[in-house]
């Protein structure tokens, strides 16, 4: 809270100083609303005074727009949409780690949590404030010499399987781990998995059926019913990147209660 507002105060003043100056162009990031709508949720009393006060910072910039030296358009986006829902942990007592621990025939297992994409933000602008560098250690990413590393950004998870340096195939992660993807996939706080198949392509593997990317043939029920028509289209994306998950994970979605669930510790998580 207090954290905060000091450094929306310093950013805004970054602003102002710059467009006092008549830089060309000036970029900020707003993190308040962001960070306290993760952790206390949506329309809740402190996020909503959040969202105002950052309001108020707008409405500063906007007022000093006649004293520049040079006219400004004012541009404001929006980051990503949030969706609610009790985490994976509270609804099952549980992470995904340890899910997935219990699914292998062997391996130990690495937890990495994204956590909140603010944090370095935030962490630069005290830094920049008091002069104070970063401080050096062993980062908490660090996964040297770890058998499988999960980690969770979200809703979104993502197993890395370290036997190879490249990424497994389904034919070769079911000859190694036969309950992995059948443990995943039927557990009914998750999804979709994203995995590639040698001999198909990439699949989208649900409790009750599979899609395939390439054709947009299903079998049983379809994964993705419930997400929006142009995720296929996204995962063939991110189905496309060099250094894709071995196995990517998707929570599950109500569209009734407009719910799904973090994988890590965020009430609200990125729509």
């Amino acid at each position: 809270g207090a954290l905060c507002v000091v450094v929306r105060d310093l950013i805004v003043y970054g602003v102002l100083t710059d467009m006092m100056k008549g830089r060309p162009a000036v970029y900020a990031t707003f993190s308040s609303y962001d960070e306290v709508a993760h952790h206390s949720g949506l329309e809740r009393a402190d996020t909503l005074e959040a969202l105002r006060k950052l309001d108020q910072q707008f409405g500063r910039i906007a007022r000093a727009l006649r004293y520049a030296p040079r006219p400004y358009r004012v541009v404001v986006l929006s980051d990503h949409g949030q969706t609610q829902g009790a985490t994976f942990k509270q609804r099952n007592g549980q992470g995904l780690d340890d899910l997935v621990r219990g699914a292998l025939e062997y391996a130990d297992v690495a937890s990495v949590e994204a956590g909140d994409e603010n944090d370095k933000t935030v962490g630069n602008a005290i830094g920049e404030a008091t002069g104070r560098g970063p401080k050096q250690k062993r980062a908490k990413n660090d996964v040297s010499g770890e058998d499988v590393v999960v980690l969770a950004s979200g809703n979104l998870g993502l197993v890395y399987l370290m036997d190879e340096p490249r990424r497994m195939t389904l034919e070769e992660i079911d000859q190694r781990h036969p309950r992995l993807v059948p443990t995943l996939a039927a557990h009914p706080h998750v999804g979709w998995l994203l995995v590639r198949s040698a001999e198909r392509g990439a699949l989208v593997i649900g409790g009750a059926g599979t899609r395939s990317l390439s054709d947009g043939d299903v079998d049983g029920e379809d994964p993705l019913a419930s997400f929006s028509p142009n995720a296929p289209r996204h995962l063939l994306r991110t189905d496309g990147f060099p250094h894709v998950a071995d196995l990517m994970v998707g929570s599950f979605y109500d569209p009734n209660l407009d719910e799904g669930c973090a994988f890590e510790e965020l009430i609200s998580f990125h729509g």
